[in-house]
Formats: structure tokens, sequence, C-alpha cells
């Protein structure tokens, strides 16, 4: 799986936060394990910062969360929360595609 990070307008990006990025964004492979790509936004626009997730799947899935808050890493943790949450909705419906299909032909 390939990582981009990436800033606009916001100086703050500290190792800390790029590692907690790496391993939450590592951890949706437990989920999902084919996921080709992850890019992380990291904006801020006067007091908003701004975390947005895009998820790149086998099969043309895309996968968006965007999020914004007070502290960059608050941010981050909900946008990442959010595709989690995407992430386990798209695995469930293709368990349920083939689980279908199994039906089908018995």
């Amino acid at each position: 799986m390939d990582l981009n990070i990436t800033t606009r307008h916001f100086e703050g990006l500290t190792d800390p936060l790029r590692s907690d990025i790496e391993t939450r964004i590592a951890k949706l492979e437990k989920f999902f394990d084919r996921i080709v790509e992850a890019k992380v936004t990291l904006s801020e626009e006067k007091n908003r910062q701004i975390a947005e997730v895009s998820i790149h799947l086998p099969g043309g899935i895309r996968l968006l969360a965007k999020e914004e808050a007070g502290d960059m890493w608050a941010s981050v943790e909900k946008a990442i929360k959010k595709i989690e949450v995407q992430v386990k909705k798209v695995k469930d419906r293709k368990k349920d595609r083939k689980r279908t299909t199994l039906r089908k032909s018995l």
C-alpha cells in the first residue's frame, strides 16, 4: 500500500503525528488487506484543522472522509474512524455477495 501525506497551509506535521497517521492507516489493512493507495491531506483554514483521508481499493472503489476540528490530532482520528467504517461496509458487501452466489448455486 502506498501512503501519501500532504499538507496545505499547515506546517505542524511533526514526526509523532506522521507516525500516528502511518500506524492508523496500516491498521486498516486488517479489515481489507488489498488497499492500493491511501492519501492523507492535512490543511489549516483560519482556526479549523482539516484532515481528509482518501483510500483506493481494487475495482475502482474510492473512499473519502473529511473531518475538521480545533486540533489536527482530533481531526485525523475522526477522519480515520470514518474511513474504517466505510472499509468495513465494503468488506461486508463483498462477503454478502459471495454468500448469496453460493446459496444460489446450491
